[in-house]
């Protein structure tokens, strides 16, 4: 017995594309279930928690840091999502290895620079596999990334989640 009669059609009833599009819809709708109801990273049913983590960026001028404020959105440049709010900024002088004329190797200050941390706070879905601002944005300690706020633009990393 054939699979196909002569015009192609599935068991004599369906065109066999119209066959292979329907299951592609299928499986296009079975996978948007699965990300946003059912996975614990997106899926609505998890509750976001709030989320304290830190952000160090190294080596920016003075004029940069004065441009920061508590209470400032942090943006993620790369998606432009939001990824929390700015509530504690610190700062230290900035320090590099420096090899001296003796061939030895020192830690000194780098003049005109510090290095700054910025608390932030966000709303953020935890699971086993990480921490997901807002469902979306991964947490990850070291990761680099460029981040910004509406004054000021600077490559940094997640240094720290405090849960």
């Amino acid at each position: 017995m054939r699979v196909t009669d002569k015009r192609g059609k599935l068991f004599g009833k369906i065109n066999i594309i119209d066959f292979f599009v329907v299951i592609i819809i299928i499986v296009l709708i079975a996978g948007a279930y699965y990300k946003f109801g059912v996975s614990d990273k997106t899926g609505t049913t998890t509750a976001l928690q709030p989320v304290t983590y830190t952000v160090k960026v190294n080596k920016i001028r003075d004029y940069v840091f004065n441009n920061v404020k508590e209470g400032d959105t942090l943006y993620d440049k790369t998606s432009g999502n939001a990824i929390g709010t700015i509530t504690k900024i610190e700062s230290e002088p900035a320090t590099d290895v420096v090899e001296m004329n003796d061939g030895t190797v020192v830690r000194g200050q780098v003049e005109n620079r510090i290095n700054v941390i910025f608390t932030v706070e966000a709303q953020a879905a935890v699971s086993d596999s990480g921490y997901f601002v807002d469902r979306t944005y991964e947490l990850l300690v070291g990761s680099n990334k460029k981040f910004m706020t509406k004054y000021f633009e600077c490559d940094g990393s997640v240094y720290e989640i405090l849960g």
